[in-house]
């Protein structure tokens, strides 16, 4: 597996879990996993998810617009191990990562060492850079603006000439929604080979969510303190719209309708986003916080889930930790999240951007305590049905076996 930076040393990101969960899923398919990922260290080390092989990067930062640079390193790194493991070898790359994947599988090939590749799929690296100009609106300042369209511009010429062949020279790209499949296409063409498949959440490997987790630091603050709690988990960035929150939370104010609100996640708009809060009048009852160190001791203890994204082009983690807390959930109707919950039934969807239908969502279910436990329940059965490890490690197994096969067949 081709994660690219080491999942270790990004503990709130989404694409870190992905490829973590996808490890997990394989050795419980029977698989062992080795992880190759570029880091300030080199580092070879056996972890509750495959064994690690981290090389030692030449420069900052480690994540995808350095491909060109530290691409060449995993496909030795790669090739090199593997050359001491019996083939076949399926080598499964994650997003733009997965240049490594098809470069090392050609070579092993060429050697006349039976080798595939498969790619994992969330979203493109296009649309991904759409979203986050889109997203930056008019809320924030004109330099901010600036900062997003020209990092989009240098990383489109950085990272997109890397994407392309990986996706078109894969055996089959893998992907969790119909959202994303559509991105693949118009980015890639038809040609690219498909395949959807099941998914779950790390946190689908463990046992449920437990309200022995800690609570996290500064909730005790909060005021009023007996008002229901609202629970965010989100990086803050343009198109995961927590300035849409935070306005929505505004107007809650504004109609005396009590709450407390905890948004936790890093991202580069953290310090934006707790001055907005600020202007907006809502800082006692708000609390911007961060990285926080257990994800489970917030949702355990609070009673509505936020996911208020412009676009997530795929689905969210967050959403499904939500789901298997059993939280009801105000989430924004966006690309695949339609796709995992339905209205009224698992989640309570709301047009993305829309500042007073988040909030007139929210004023209903905080005013609503049995719809808000129907919502719960439904959650957590939908979690159960959609989401779980064995089913998750079934398929990604059966996707091995017939790439495997085919690679040992010469096909």
């Amino acid at each position: 597996m081709v994660a690219g930076r080491d999942p270790r040393d990004e503990i709130s990101g989404g694409h870190s879990s992905y490829v973590v969960a996808h490890a997990l899923a394989a050795r419980r398919a029977g698989f062992e996993p080795h992880l190759f990922c570029v880091g300030a260290t080199a580092l070879e080390e056996e972890t509750g998810f495959g064994r690690f092989h981290r090389v030692r990067a030449l420069a900052r930062p480690y994540r995808q617009q350095l491909i060109a640079l530290h691409g060449p390193l995993l496909v030795h790194a790669l090739t090199r191990t593997a050359r001491s493991l019996p083939p076949p070898h399926l080598i499964h790359g994650f997003g733009v990562w997965s240049w490594v994947a098809v470069r090392a599988a050609e070579r092993l090939s060429g050697e006349g060492r039976p080798a595939v590749s498969v790619v994992s799929s969330y979203t493109t690296y296009a649309a991904e850079a759409r979203s986050q100009v889109a997203g930056v609106g008019s809320t924030y300042g004109h330099a901010t603006r600036f900062v997003y369209r020209a990092r989009h511009f240098t990383r489109r010429l950085a990272i997109i000439p890397f994407e392309r062949p990986a996706y078109r020279g894969a055996r089959v790209v893998l992907f969790n929604y119909e959202s994303t499949r559509r991105l693949i296409e118009a980015a890639h063409g038809s040609q690219v080979r498909t395949r959807r498949t099941l998914y779950a959440p790390c946190s689908a490997f463990n046992a449920d969510l437990s309200p022995g987790d800690p609570p996290p630091p500064g909730l005790d603050r909060l005021e009023p303190a007996d008002a229901p709690l609202i629970a965010v988990v989100s990086r803050h960035q343009p198109r995961k719209g927590v300035d849409v929150l935070l306005r929505a939370l505004a107007l809650l104010r504004g109609r005396s309708v009590p709450f407390r609100a905890y948004l936790a996640g890093d991202g580069e708009l953290l310090e934006e986003h707790r001055l907005l809060a600020e202007r907006l009048g809502v800082s006692a009852s708000v609390l911007v916080s961060g990285t926080i160190p257990s994800v489970a001791g917030l949702l355990a203890r609070a009673n509505v889930f936020v996911l208020p994204s412009r676009r997530e082009q795929s689905g969210s983690l967050a959403l499904l930790e939500a789901l298997q807390a059993g939280l009801p959930s105000v989430a924004s109707g966006c690309d695949g999240i339609p796709e995992d919950v339905v209205h009224g039934e698992s989640a309570w969807l709301v047009p993305p951007g829309d500042d007073a239908a988040l909030a007139d969502a929210l004023e209903k279910l905080l005013g609503d305590v049995p719809l808000r436990a129907r919502l719960g329940e439904r959650a957590r059965e939908t979690f159960r049905r959609r989401f779980s490890a064995e089913a998750f490690a079934a398929d990604l197994g059966s996707v091995y076996d017939e790439a495997l096969a085919a690679a040992a067949a010469g096909r």
